[in-house]
């Protein structure tokens, strides 16, 4: 249809627009900046922030946070990606700073948020695939329902001594508790994980210099999408597009905070 921008069915005269059914669905923005969004976060080794994204693209920063944003919600993991197999490592770790004044560390810290951290050993005890999740607490119903979204049952998944830990056989999985002398020890005892923790926050303080605790989820999406494609960076791109256009469906702004509260 010119001068509209739509396409109208030969046969029934149903009007669509390309961008319907896909995360640019009913845009005002215009595509080209959309895809210099894509090119930009999937290019460079250091994604620019939102900030940085409406400088380049000369936009508001409310409209670059939205299109960072849905994009960073495209890359999240999906149900149909495959569960870590064969020999995990599982662990907790903490996003945030020291409790002010409370001394708290740890587990029992208040102001930080939860994450459950896992990671895939590959057959020469390397680093495979790495999701990470946001947890409410430690509970033992709580990480086997981590482990059930993260591992396949019938892995053989490493832990700390946590106690909550011991009801992983329960889901089918063969546990290895290892159980640690020493705070300083976790990381001797589970390498991959304390790796792959201590590189989230040292990526997004370097990138975002913090993060909201409402929007953690998206930001730990984000940089396990990268890392899981670590050898495909050329690739990325088309990977990213074909995210928002084939399997993400159109995402509000009302959406996006819904499921960040």
């Amino acid at each position: 249809m010119r001068g509209r921008g739509l396409y109208e069915c030969a046969g029934c005269g149903y009007e669509a627009s390309v961008t319907a059914g896909t995360l640019f669905h009913k845009t005002r923005t215009d595509l080209r900046k959309w895809l210099l969004a894509i090119w930009l976060l999937a290019s460079m080794k250091k994604p620019p922030s939102a900030a940085e994204l409406a400088r380049q693209l000369g936009v508001t920063g409310k409209t670059a946070w939205l299109l960072r944003r849905k994009i960073t919600h495209a890359m999240r993991r999906g149900e149909h990606e495959l569960l870590l197999r064969g020999v995990v490592e599982l662990d907790e770790s903490l996003v945030g700073g020291r409790d002010r004044g409370s001394g708290k560390r740890g587990r029992t810290s208040r102001r930080k948020t939860l994450v459950a951290v896992s990671a895939e050993q590959t057959p020469r005890g390397g680093l495979g695939r790495a999701p990470l999740r946001v947890i409410d607490n430690v509970s033992a119903k709580t990480l086997t329902k981590a482990a059930g979204a993260m591992i396949e049952p019938g892995s053989t998944v490493k832990t700390d001594g946590w106690r909550a830990y011991r009801s992983l056989p329960n889901a089918g999985y063969g546990h290895e508790p290892h159980v640690q002398a020493t705070p300083q020890a976790a990381g001797e005892l589970l390498p991959w994980a304390h790796i792959v923790s201590s590189n989230f926050k040292r990526w997004q303080l370097d990138v975002f210099h913090g993060v909201s605790a409402a929007h953690l989820q998206s930001y730990l999406d984000e940089f396990c999408y990268r890392l899981n494609r670590r050898d495909a960076r050329d690739d990325l791109f088309r990977r990213i597009l074909n995210r928002c256009v084939l399997y993400t469906p159109p995402t509000t702004y009302s959406q996006l905070i819904a499921r960040a509260a």
